[in-house]
This record gives C-alpha cells, structure tokens and sequence, in this order.
C-alpha cells in the first residue's frame, strides 16, 4: 500500500506516496476507490474479471501534476458512476497529446459501497517530488513519514 488516509475537517483527505508522478497518479486512484468501498465491495474487486482499455485525458500543461491529479481522479470517479467500469490498475504515459492511461477495470455492477464521493477538491492539493535523502515529515500520525528520492500527493474528496 502506498497510500494513507489522513485527517481532515470536513471531508475524507488521502496521502499517496510513489517512485514516479505517473505512478503516484495511480496509487491516489487506488486510495480513493478503497475509501469508496465495503468489504463485500473488496472482495468483488479483488475476484472481478478484469478488462483493459485506454482512457485519455487533455487539457493540463505539461509538468501540472496537480491539475493531472484532479482531473485523473475526477476521470476515475466519472468511469464508476456513469460508465460502469470500475478502476483497478493502470499504467500512465504523458504524450504531446495529453495523457494516456492504460487501465485495468472490472464492471461495477456488483460492487458494494460504503462512503459515495462527490467530488475531488482542489483543498490542500499538493504533488511534490522529494529529493534523495530528503524527508517530508507527515504531521499525521496515522500518516508515515517518506524520505526520497520519490513523490508525495495530498488530496483531499468531498463525501
């Protein structure tokens, strides 16, 4: 795992750590899925027959991994509710064309929610890269703290 929930306000906030931004990207879509989910909906998940297909995103500048961030997430959250296909996995490449996302899914059918997301906000968004032997002190307990070389994302989901 390479995401944490950590505290917030009002909402539900997420913690993702990774090797790459691409990757990152990932590991928040996957964080916010598991906070959406029941244990039954875990279960469907992790026994779903998985399918693969290609989504692709436009209109962020190159090296804004914030607005990437959002709207990856917000791409993520629009596939399960209206298209059915919930999020698995995935492998993103940055093209001159925007951003291509190479993704795992299963149908989303039969699978069990608990908590309904609303919406990715823009609140204490962050994506930063760390540099080797540098940490980045999480002042959450429940949160570790990361030392680099990597990334660090913070997001926080209105419910």
């Amino acid at each position: 795992m390479s995401f944490w929930l950590r505290p917030t306000t009002a909402d539900i906030g997420l913690r993702a750590f990774s090797s790459s931004p691409e990757r990152l990207l990932i590991e928040a879509a996957k964080g916010m899925q598991s906070i959406m989910l029941s244990k039954k909906g875990e279960t469907s998940v992790a026994s779903g027959i998985r399918k693969t297909g290609v989504w692709n995103l436009t209109g962020v500048e190159e090296g804004d991994w914030e607005r990437w961030l959002v709207l990856f997430l917000q791409e993520v959250l629009y596939k399960s509710e209206v298209e059915n296909m919930w999020f698995v996995d995935g492998a993103i490449k940055i093209t001159d064309a925007g951003m291509e996302i190479v993704v795992s899914w299963i149908e989303g059918d039969d699978i069990e929610l608990e908590v309904e997301i609303k919406a990715v906000t823009m609140h204490e968004l962050l994506v930063q890269q760390v540099p080797a032997g540098i940490a980045m002190n999480s002042p959450w307990p429940e949160v570790p703290s990361f030392e680099g070389p990597g990334w660090v994302g913070d997001v926080v989901f209105d419910i």
